[in-house]
């Protein structure tokens, strides 16, 4: 294993009696609010299988560094600093000025929910928490246990006679979508981790810092850093690409030279996108297909020498 990987995960036992807390969680307006449920011993030693058939799956993969372009594939799982993942989702004012993910971390702190006051909108998302207080790990699942489980419809037990329940229902998953232990996130959903920690609020607020690393390393014209801004701010995949190239730090060791020899590969014009002093000048039209060179994400097939552009990324 690499790519910071904690070893100490494939020692990690889930089994009674390392304590287990599940919280579930449901947005309130633009904000995310976090209640424990209660388990019963038969629950809890459902979520204990289920949780170690996830440490399992884990050890049968190969671990690969996170990027917002990288191929998640059934025998890799993506891995990055859970302080890398940002500030959303933000909780509701009642977390105390918590993070997400510390949150969930200190879920036995959590208020248990009354049955009687489940939220009138979905759940959202569950997680498992287990492990004693300065060494947790945590199991997420972004599913609503009460999908199609709710008021309307009639539920019964089948023994000898049918038994209406009246009581609330959750109904839970075979898998989980990410793992946190100590300080490592590990991503088995490309989706549900863009979904968690990725919007586009919290996105655009990272576009001034990603275009100034950027400039670090390929100069940028005044005008250039606008277009930038402007053309990246309206697009999702083009914010992408441009964190991969940040968090990537491939360009520190690229020259005016390289890169007007991989424009001219590429069937670019390098006189107008690079001035005399070697700074990019960009219009707003240039800016995708410079962000996919930059990215590495154009190619000429070795076959038939056509040209394609790259939306994964997998080590061969």
């Amino acid at each position: 294993m690499s790519v910071g990987y904690d070893e100490s995960l494939n020692d990690l036992d889930v089994g009674s009696p390392t304590p287990i807390t599940l919280a579930v969680g449901w947005t309130v307006g633009k904000n995310t609010k976090i209640r424990q449920v209660l388990l019963g011993n038969d629950v809890s030693a459902e979520f204990r299988r289920i949780a170690k058939n996830t440490l399992e799956d884990l050890k049968e993969r190969e671990p690969a560094e996170w990027t917002p372009d990288a191929d998640l594939s059934p025998e890799t799982f993506l891995i990055l600093d859970a302080d890398e993942v940002g500030e959303a989702p933000r909780l509701t004012s009642d977390h105390d000025g918590k993070r997400f993910l510390d949150a969930l971390s200190q879920a036995e702190r959590l208020e248990a929910i009354n049955p009687k006051h489940l939220p009138t909108g979905d759940v959202s998302f569950y997680a498992l928490v287990f492990g004693a207080p300065d060494d947790r790990t945590v199991f997420i699942r972004r599913s609503n246990p009460r999908r199609g489980l709710k008021r309307g419809r009639i539920y019964s037990v089948l023994s000898d006679t049918l038994q209406t329940l009246e009581e609330p229902i959750f109904a839970f998953d075979e898998w989980f979508d990410l793992v946190l232990h100590r300080d490592k996130v590990m991503v088995l959903s490309q989706t549900v981790f863009a979904a968690f920690f990725r919007d586009q609020e919290t996105l655009a607020k990272k576009i001034p810092e990603w275009i100034g690393q950027l400039a670090e390393h390929v100069p940028l014209a005044s005008s250039s850093r606008d277009c930038l801004t402007e053309r990246v701010s309206k697009d999702s995949r083009l914010k992408a690409r441009l964190e991969a190239i940040v968090r990537r730090e491939h360009l520190a060791s690229v020259t005016t030279e390289t890169l007007r020899t991989a424009m001219e590969d590429n069937e670019l014009d390098p006189s107008t996108l690079l001035d005399e002093d070697g700074n990019l000048t960009l219009t707003t039209e240039d800016v995708p297909q410079v962000l996919y060179l930059l990215n590495e994400d154009l190619f000429t097939g070795s076959l038939t020498s056509t040209g394609f552009r790259a939306d994964k990324k997998a080590a061969r």
